[in-house]
């Protein structure tokens, strides 16, 4: 077996040679492998710069729905008197209040008995009603005839009053409350068929053997002059946005203030969030004189332009602003563009501006929309809506389902007893006028069953001695009849034949372009500038009635940008590192190939050299074999010579 010891034969060090060799092979090695260094840190680059403009999209959000956070808060000068509580829909202002009633349930309580269950009161019926409701009628005999058996009673039928006995010091009382306050829900208690003294408890129209303690009755005040009445001590809806709860009568101010807080909050954000992606792309794009080193995307022209295009956005007008506005820009509102293009936030002159005009000032950061005309209220606008300012013409002002009885109620009343059936959907509503009910009981009546029975949506009312009734929500979708057992002539006026009522739905354009009208919210569906744009028209005018202005602030100029460069789709920065991602396979896959040929080469070396070995250490063997040889055989033939020589 040969063993070949690399060099030990020609004294040639072929392995550092082969290494020597290896190493010129790898040269390219080395100059792609450092090509991918490059790429790979371009990667980490375009990362950096992803995650930045991320963060700053997430911090731009909070301005997305700006007009909701234009908080409300409220404030009373007599709490004793009322307190409130405000939603964002409230107008900021003072709201004077003076209250001259609250509203209180009835109160009744009977004569004194000796005891409270010893005491027999008396045998019959007693019949309860609430309002217009139906009555109920509860029957007293030897069970139940004392006092607290009949507060029994009636606590367990669910009557709509609550009964208790109690002691005054001298004898024992009944005593009925009703259950919920307001004129409609006065109650009356008939004995029929009675024994005893059970005839005492009546109370009603014709007799009253009870006494009153409280009258039912609603809730009157005047806000801001006007009058207003509630079944409740709440007043809700009376001022938009605001709720009112009456605590006693007197006069307090109700004050809306507008919190701008929570906007500053959120620019404050957006400033951060900006601030961070600013200095991201700043130390992605730097030239470092000293060191003479380049920012991995110095130079880069999307990094370029998303960077003038955020700055730009900054530094521009605002978009939609109204014309004449003296915050016309966000440099008028606090927020200046520093030399490496980071941003300083004045929060104070941000609030003071909020303060000042909070739609014009919001409208520089989100979408926020206003109008000309009580009759306009701006409610959103779609992503297609342009800023700018818009006429808006009503052909058809929505109008509520109503109908009006055909003839007045006789000043005197209905000359007999009648019974109304008004009908909303699938719910139908049975209403008892007794005889000789005026407009004003009619009405009381009405609203009384109306409510009770779950058809919250329509109201009664008096309308000239005629007996109207409407819905409070507007539009088609708005539909109700009513009909009566009686006719038409010295009755309700509603009569024996149904009256339907149905509303309109508002029909109307807005810069020229048609809108779809559903009660009174008109969209624009028509093609142009003010598609998606959505309008409440409560106005009851034909015509002109004003104007819509829509802004498109910070939020709807940057957030397109960002989302087109951040798409994981055909985004500005997947198309990059898509590139990037190709050129390092392709360099690799090179890599690869050259190191295997490098390793090839290696292996062809050494077993070259290994050849080379192999043949010296043969010919050495054959020259030691032949030296040895031709040396041994010269030996022998000297000998020969000599011993045949002869001595002369």
């Amino acid at each position: 077996m040969t063993v070949s010891i690399p060099g030990i034969i020609s004294g040639i060090n072929t392995g550092q040679l082969i290494q020597k060799l290896t190493q010129i092979y790898q040269a390219p090695i080395k100059q792609l492998q450092s090509q991918v260094a490059q790429e790979n840190a371009q990667l980490t680059a375009w990362g950096n710069f992803k995650s930045g403009l991320a963060q700053l999209q997430s911090g731009l959000g909070g301005l997305a729905n700006i007009n909701t956070l234009s908080q409300r808060s409220v404030s009373s000068s007599n709490t004793g008197v009322a307190t409130a509580t405000v939603d964002n829909t409230a107008s900021p202002g003072a709201y004077s209040l003076s209250v001259t009633a609250l509203a209180q349930a009835q109160d009744l309580y009977s004569a004194a008995f000796a005891s409270a269950d010893q005491t027999v009161v008396g045998t019959g019926t007693l019949q309860i009603q609430v309002g217009s409701g139906s009555p109920l009628s509860l029957s007293i005999d030897n069970s139940n005839d004392t006092l607290n058996g009949i507060a029994s009673a009636i606590n367990g039928a669910g009557a709509g009053v609550r009964a208790a006995v109690i002691y005054d010091g001298s004898g024992y009382r009944l005593t009925l409350a009703g259950t919920q306050p307001g004129a409609a829900n006065a109650f009356t208690v008939t004995v029929s068929g009675a024994t005893g003294s059970l005839a005492d408890l009546n109370y009603n129209a014709t007799t009253k053997n009870m006494t009153e303690s409280a009258a039912a009755q609603d809730a009157a005040a005047t806000i801001n002059g006007i009058a207003v009445t509630s079944t409740t001590n709440t007043l809700s809806g009376t001022v938009p946005g605001l709720t009112i709860q009456l605590l006693q009568p007197g006069s307090a101010t109700l004050t809306v203030s507008q919190d701008v807080g929570s906007v500053v909050k959120a620019v404050q954000d957006f400033v951060t969030a900006f601030n961070g992606a600013m200095n991201t792309i700043n130390d992605l794009t730097k030239y470092d004189a000293t060191t003479q080193t380049a920012g991995p995307l110095l130079g880069n022209p999307e990094v370029q332009s998303v960077r003038t295009q955020l700055l730009n956005a900054i530094s521009g007008f605002g978009q939609g602003v109204p014309l004449g506005s003296q915050y016309n820009g966000l440099g008028s509102v606090g927020l200046t563009i520093n030399q490496d293009g980071t941003l300083s936030l004045d929060s104070g002159t941000l609030t003071t501006a909020l303060q000042d005009n909070f739609t014009a000032v919001a409208g520089l950061f989100g979408r926020i929309g206003s109008s000309t005309g009580s009759g306009i209220q701006y409610v959103s606008a779609g992503d297609q809506t342009q800023p700018g300012t818009y006429a808006v013409d009503v052909t058809t002002p929505a109008s509520q389902a109503s109908l009006t009885g055909s003839s007045a109620v006789p000043a005197s009343g209905i000359a007999a007893s009648e019974t109304l059936t008004v009908t909303s959907g699938t719910t139908s509503v049975g209403v008892t006028l007794a005889a000789g009910s005026t407009i004003g009981t009619i009405v009381s009546d009405i609203n009384a069953a109306l409510t009770q029975q779950g058809l919250d949506g329509l109201t009664a009312v008096n309308s000239n001695g005629y007996l109207k009734l409407y819905s409070t929500a507007y539009g088609s979708s708005q539909q109700f009849s009513v009909v009566s057992n009686q006719p038409a002539a010295g009755q309700s006026g509603i009569g024996t034949t149904t009256l339907t009522g149905t509303g309109v739905d508002v029909v109307a354009t807005v810069n020229g372009q048609a809108t779809t009208g559903t009660g009174q919210q008109a969209q624009v569906t028509g093609t142009g500038a003010a598609y998606g744009l959505n309008l409440n028209l409560t106005s009851a005018a034909t015509g002109n009635i004003g104007s819509v202005t829509v802004s498109s602030g910070l939020y709807q100029q940057l957030n397109p940008l960002l989302s087109n460069v951040l798409d994981t789709q055909n985004g500005a920065i997947v198309a990059a590192t898509n590139s990037i991602n190709s050129t390092i396979d392709s360099l690799n896959q090179r890599i690869s190939t050259l190191q295997q040929n490098v390793q090839a080469q290696t292996q062809l070396l050494q077993a070259q050299f290994n050849q080379m070995e192999q043949t010296l250490a043969q010919l050495q063997q054959t020259g030691t074999y032949l030296s040895n040889y031709f040396g041994t055989n010269s030996g022998s033939n000297t000998g020969t010579g000599g011993s045949g020589s002869k001595t002369p």
